[in-house]
């Protein structure tokens, strides 16, 4: 017998407006079927066939359309910053979402593992809000798509939709950065970078620098030099600023007034302070390391009642130390002073100093004939010894470390050895060649140009000379000649160079007066 539904189930036309109802269940309602029937689950609220093997969904797919994040402005693209700790919020917009089972994961395009959702709110079929952990998100997987995907398998994508932005990081940790001084330019280092590559705009958003200092906008470079500022500590906080975000930090720089007394030059990276007459050296810096140059005053030629010695230069010596936080007292040695009396000894030189760290021993008088007196002990050197007409006049004797003994006298033709210098002796007088006083280094080299201060000695005393020598010449730094052709000529020595004074002769010259000393103080500036 024929099946009714043989007769009226072929060629049948869908015609009208109304509906057709399909057979409906959940899957655990499933019957066994073959491929091509239809019917509608009530568990995923789509209709699905048979396609032989598995019960296919029939489903449109969704679309994305933008969306929003942390209850911002809807958008297609942003930043997400990781650095922030916590989850955040976003919401999706777009149509045919799946709100009993579709899902939402975040891709990283430049590769490594998804970032899932903590949460997920399926509002309705155009609105899904999630939750993500802010810090899941990583730079090298810049940037992330955003993908919904249907419980059908169908899935909607939007591209490069979050953007991983790392906020600016500081090159300097927060804190002192170092210190400035009062009219020395400076540099400090307040920059930061950033992972993206973006474009930083600095500025001070709180506190204020010193003085005379400036941050650059472009660089973080805080430069310049500081003036009329109060020693202390200044604290502010350096902006770090980009398109997608800022950070802080707060620094600190430290004002100091730089050490002052005497005259201060500058030479490349170092500070000098040269003293030609006794002072202070006022020191405001911890363990300050400096080099010094201490000379000491020269002394004064003696007056015989026919010749008299040279003077013995002043004591030098150079070196390094560390020097305190305090107000250092400087002794600058006066060169001795000029002799008129016949039968007189030279005067002595003064001592220099660096209070409590240095002393140079000023140079010794010279000796007087007629007055049967030597010279003292010098620091350099003494002054040439002159015993009355008949002996040898000592030698003075030279401080160790400063310089050389001054030169002996002799009895014919009475002449008198020098003052010593910082290296060589006094010359002792003789029978056949009237000697010149003994040549003091020069230091022109190695610590006038040094120190920054030229001209700087340690000479030796002028000599001494009877009727018809030619005159000899004083020591390097150091004072004239006794006479030239039964004419005195004396020179004193040389303002700061502790060059010993000439001799005055037979009452016609007096014992011309000694070199005064200095004494110098420098420090490197960078080292501070």
């Amino acid at each position: 017998m024929a099946d009714s539904r043989d007769i009226t189930g072929k060629n049948r036309k869908f015609t009208g407006t109304g509906n057709i109802v399909l057979p409906k269940g959940t899957e655990a309602q499933r019957v066994a079927a073959e491929s091509g029937e239809l019917r509608f689950n009530t568990d995923t609220n789509l209709a699905e066939y048979y396609d032989g093997t598995d019960w296919k969904p029939i489903d449109a797919p969704p679309t994305i359309t933008g969306f929003t994040l942390d209850g911002g402005a809807s958008v297609t693209q942003t930043v997400i910053d990781n650095t922030t700790a916590g989850d955040a919020t976003i919401v999706i917009s777009g149509s045919n979402f799946d709100v009993t089972s579709g899902t939402v994961v975040f891709e990283p395009e430049g590769g490594g593992a998804n970032v899932t959702t903590q949460t997920i709110t399926r509002t309705n079929s155009s609105s899904f809000t999630v939750t993500v952990t802010r810090t899941d998100f990583l730079e090298a997987g810049d940037p992330y798509t955003i993908k919904l995907t249907n419980g059908s398998g169908l899935a909607a994508t939007l591209a490069s939709a979050l953007d991983v932005n790392a906020a600016p990081v500081f090159v300097e940790t927060a804190g002192n950065i170092g210190s400035a001084f009062n009219t020395i330019s400076a540099t400090f280092d307040g920059s930061a970078t950033d992972a993206d590559g973006d474009t930083i705009t600095y500025s001070i958003s709180a506190g204020a620098l010193p003085s005379g200092l400036s941050i650059s906008s472009s660089t973080g470079s805080i430069t310049g030099t500081p003036s009329g500022n109060s020693a202390g500590d200044f604290t502010f906080t350096v902006s770090a600023a980009t398109d997608n975000g800022t950070s802080t930090r707060q620094f600190i720089i430290t004002i100091a007034d730089l050490p002052s007394g005497g005259s201060i030059t500058t030479s490349g990276d170092f500070r000098i302070h040269a003293f030609t007459s006794s002072g202070s050296f006022v020191n405001n810096i911890s363990s300050l390391s400096v080099d010094y140059l201490v000379v000491a005053g020269g002394g004064s030629g003696g007056k015989g009642s026919n010749y008299g010695g040279g003077g013995g230069a002043g004591g030098l010596l150079s070196g390094s130390t560390t020097l305190s936080v305090a107000t250092h007292t400087i002794t600058v040695g006066a060169g001795g002073s000029t002799v008129t009396s016949d039968s007189t000894k030279g005067n002595d030189g003064g001592d220099s100093a660096i209070v409590g760290t240095v002393t140079t021993t000023g140079g010794g008088g010279g000796g007087a004939q007629g007055g049967n007196t030597d010279g003292r002990s010098g620091g350099s050197g003494g002054g040439g010894g002159f015993p009355d007409g008949t002996g040898t006049g000592a030698a003075g004797a030279g401080t160790s470390g400063q310089g050389n003994a001054g030169g002996a006298g002799n009895t014919n033709p009475n002449g008198s050895g020098g003052g010593g210098g910082k290296t060589q002796a006094g010359v002792t007088g003789n029978t056949s060649n009237p000697p010149d006083g003994g040549d003091g280094q020069s230091h022109t080299a190695n610590f006038g140009t040094t120190y920054g201060a030229s001209g700087v000695f340690a000479g030796g005393g002028g000599g001494s000379n009877q009727a018809g020598y030619p005159k000899p010449s004083g020591g390097s730094g150091g004072g004239g000649s006794g006479m030239i052709d039964n004419v005195g000529d004396s020179t004193a020595g040389t303002v700061n160079t502790g060059g010993g004074g000439g001799p005055g002769r037979n009452g016609q010259n007096d014992g011309r007066a000694g070199g005064s000393g200095i004494v110098l103080i420098r420090y490197d500036i960078t080292a501070i």
